[in-house]
Order: C-alpha cells, then structure tokens, then sequence
C-alpha cells in the first residue's frame, strides 16, 4: 500500500474538526478531523446529518510536507521553538502518569 486511507465528515459544505476553540466545523478541508476508522466516522456523521468522504494521502507526500514542516520550524525564533519543545515534552509526561 503506498498510501493511507482516512475520512473526514462534511455537513452543508463544512468539515468537522472536534472540538477547537468552541468550533466544530471549518471550511478548510485540511484542517478537518481525520478519522481512520470508518464506523466512528458514519458513527459521527449519521449523529450530525453528515457524510462521510474517503480520502487518500501518499507517504511520499507525507514525506514531503514532513520536510517543509520541518524547514519551517527551523525558520522560527529559538525562544518560539523551545517553548513547543517545552510543551511537547510536557505533553509526552502527561500521557505516561
């Protein structure tokens, strides 16, 4: 398989993202909650009068957008980018107590 297969849920033209900042849907379909198990994502989408969408990412293009990701981090301030390691770092203990 050279790709992953995910779902997003569309009602009236929008994408669920759970719940951001008090807003469940967005219009960016990228920034959509992606669900890799189909039965959530019907699950959800019956709930909320949705439908579920098949989407397809390459690892190649998982590779690529990991490497521009990566030269936009480095592009950040050192004080911006200690504090997401600080918070990643955090993060990661939270989850092993």
């Amino acid at each position: 398989m050279d790709s992953i297969r995910y779902y997003v849920v569309q009602v009236n033209g929008r994408y669920y993202q759970g719940e951001i900042d008090l807003q469940s849907f967005t219009d960016d379909e990228e920034q959509a909650f992606a669900f890799t198990d189909i039965v959530a994502a019907n699950q959800l989408a019956h709930e909320i009068n949705g439908i579920v969408l098949t989407r397809d990412v390459s690892y190649q293009e998982l590779e690529d957008l990991s490497a521009q990701y990566l030269i936009e981090y480095e592009a950040l301030p050192k004080e911006e980018r200690d504090r997401i390691e600080s918070f990643c770092r955090e993060l990661s203990i939270g989850m092993y107590e």
